[in-house]
């Protein structure tokens, strides 16, 4: 039998975010996502953090002090490819609700977009 998949897609940005991290969270990001794409693991649901509404996304802790997040999707299954999707948003600090800032900036920006 094999394991249902999703699909992986990010922000431009989130790469650079990924790249940015230090590298034993790069590791542990890496293996958080590899898990998410295999439905092995998903993320608690938030909604308000801080002054914006994050409602539909979910975060992932990179470390035991929970100083390190990512913030991603799940997209539902695209017509195409009948799969979903996990769309990371940001990567980075929890710090002054950093990394939630960044998020909802960039789906903010996604949602302003024009239809194609």
């Amino acid at each position: 039998m094999t394991a249902a998949l999703l699909d992986f897609d990010a922000h431009p940005a989130a790469l650079i975010d990924l790249d940015q991290l230090p590298q034993e969270l790069q590791d542990a990001a890496v293996g958080h996502l590899r898990r998410l794409i295999r439905c092995q693991q998903r993320g608690p649901v938030l909604g308000r953090r801080g002054l914006w509404d994050l409602t539909g996304c979910r975060r992932i802790y990179l470390d035991r002090d929970r100083c390190w997040r990512l913030v991603y999707q799940e997209r539902p299954p695209h017509a195409a490819s009948g799969c979903g999707a996990i769309y990371l948003l940001a990567a980075g600090r929890r710090s002054g609700h950093q990394v939630y800032n960044t998020a909802a900036r960039r789906l903010q920006l996604l949602t302003a977009l024009p239809a194609a």
